[in-house]
């Protein structure tokens, strides 16, 4: 008990029960001192003394906070030392004058001044008031002030108004930095993609999290440690549970820690990737009371990851091939050229049909493939002979058959020398022949097998030189042995009367769904 059992009703102080929380701690601190300030029992005598009168004298001289007394013509009859200092005037230069006139810089008076009227002719106490302005011992500063002012009674006649001031300055601009902070981060939070979250250590609920917790899980999801709409930690799904666990566990140690795990979102039940950058929070004496942490969605990531080393494997086969084609091609026409100009001419136009595989498998997207009627309408162009620019020339097909990317340069060779040929002795080199090429795909036998595709190239109306039949150039080396070995293809090539008749059947890729029947 605050009043140490005096009937303070009698009192400048009035009743007890209409105190201020400052003036109940002040009463408190001069009535109870620390032990290392109390004195030995009192005798008797001395407890007598102990009247009202003398423990407010005490309490005017040692209360920590401003006290203050005004007579009912609203003048200054006392202060104690405390709010003198505020004041930045001596405790005598008060008396006698009303705040006005020795505090001219604070705010408000005139309202002030008609609330202590309201306190004398009431007997009702104006608590938790604010005031600001400035003050002669603080001139150029604003300081804020917070004031508990009560009546002070004279038996049943109210005589005059008693205030309780604290400084409370520091305090306000601790406040006003804090929600400054606050308000930057709830922004920053606001507008991150990210989701901030901060947990309390010792109830483990969530006391912040960001709004793109919606966005993750949901408009309506509420995210909760227990018993809540949606428990965080059953989300993760179980292969990843006691190690997401335990990372929280060590972050709750002092630990900050980068942590990838798997989620499964309500309602939908998709599984997404998470990346959890956790750390502890810690308070002014270094006890971690909270952990916090910053949440990615990082699936897009990892997924764009996968998709470059399967991408870079790829390239690296395609390289392999690449090189293995180029190594042999350099050999089969260095052993039939007739001399390096004719090696030149050959080996220049054939690596110019590499070339243009490369380009067309460079302007692929992921898994997509490179179709027989792109490869084999680049290689018509070349030689100027699409069916637009040659009327010897016919097609007959369906168009975006995939072909398989590994071996895809040898069948461009093929291809290639099948026009170089026909450009030298065949329908390209004679106005009267004709050249029609068609293909179409054949389902797989079963589900586990490919479908193949049907190539048939021939030639009408073409006068044979003399001995074509017993020739066996590099382009049917290639057709007849080449890609049987790597394409497993079956192939057949045949010399007619009026012109080469070339099939070629092979598998193609397994994203067939991108062909349309002929």
């Amino acid at each position: 008990m605050a009043s140490g059992g005096f009937d303070w009703s009698a009192t400048p102080l009035g009743p007890e029960a209409q105190w201020s929380d400052e003036l109940r701690a002040a009463v408190a601190a001069a009535l109870h001192p620390p032990a290392a300030m109390v004195s030995p029992a009192p005798a008797p005598a001395a407890a007598a003394a102990l009247t009202p009168a003398v423990i407010l004298d005490a309490l005017f001289t040692a209360a920590p906070l401003g006290i203050g007394v005004w007579d009912r013509d609203l003048r200054f009859v006392r202060v104690n030392a405390t709010l003198a200092a505020m004041n930045g005037v001596a405790p005598e230069a008060h008396v006698g004058h009303r705040p006005g006139d020795i505090l001219p810089g604070v705010g408000e008076l005139d309202t002030v001044m008609e609330r202590w009227r309201h306190i004398l002719s009431t007997g009702e106490p104006w608590l938790d008031v604010e005031l600001r302005g400035r003050t002669p011992a603080a001139p150029d500063e604003e300081r804020i002030w917070s004031e508990q002012f009560f009546p002070i009674r004279a038996g049943a006649e109210i005589v005059g108004i008693g205030a309780a001031i604290s400084d409370v300055t520091e305090r306000r601009r601790v406040e006003e930095a804090l929600r400054s902070s606050e308000a930057l981060f709830r922004q920053f939070a606001a507008a991150s993609s990210d989701i901030l979250w901060v947990r309390n250590t010792a109830t483990d609920e969530f006391e912040f999290l960001s709004p793109a917790v919606a966005k993750l899980f949901g408009g309506t999801a509420r995210i909760s440690t227990d018993g809540g709409a949606y428990k965080w930690l059953d989300g993760v799904v179980p292969e990843d549970r006691e190690a997401t666990a335990e990372t929280l566990a060590q972050v709750r140690r002092g630990r900050s820690i980068v942590h990838d795990y798997r989620i499964r979102i309500p309602g939908s039940g998709k599984i997404r990737w998470i990346r959890n950058t956790a750390f502890p929070l810690r308070d002014d004496q270094g006890v971690i009371r909270r952990i916090g942490g910053i949440v990615q969605d990082v699936t897009d990531e990892r997924d764009a990851a996968q998709r470059l080393t399967v991408l870079i494997g790829e390239l690296q086969h395609r390289t392999r091939n690449v090189m293995g084609v180029v190594q042999a091609m350099v050999e089969t026409t260095l052993a039939s050229s007739g001399g390096l100009d004719d090696f030149a001419d050959t080996f220049g136009a054939r690596m110019e049909t590499l070339a243009r595989v490369q380009n067309l498998l460079t302007r692929l997207d992921g898994r997509e493939r490179i179709s027989f009627d792109e490869l084999l309408l680049c290689e018509l162009s070349a030689v100027g002979a699409r069916p637009e620019d040659d009327p010897r020339v016919t097609l007959d097909g369906p168009e975006r058959v995939p072909l398989r990317s590994g071996g895809i340069q040898t069948l461009a060779l093929a291809i290639h020398e099948l026009m170089t040929n026909s450009l030298k002795y065949g329908a390209l080199g004679q106005p009267d022949a004709r050249l029609h090429i068609h293909w179409w795909l054949a389902p797989p036998p079963t589900a586990d097998e490919r479908g193949r595709l049907h190539i048939d190239w021939r030639e009408r109306g073409v006068a044979m030189p003399a001995g074509a039949a017993d020739r066996v150039g590099q382009g049917r080396e290639l057709i007849e042995h080449a890609l049987p070995y790597q394409l497993h293809a079956d192939t057949g090539f045949t010399l007619t009367d009026d012109g080469v008749h070339c099939t070629i059947v092979l598998p193609v890729s397994h994203a067939i769904d991108r062909a349309t029947s002929s």
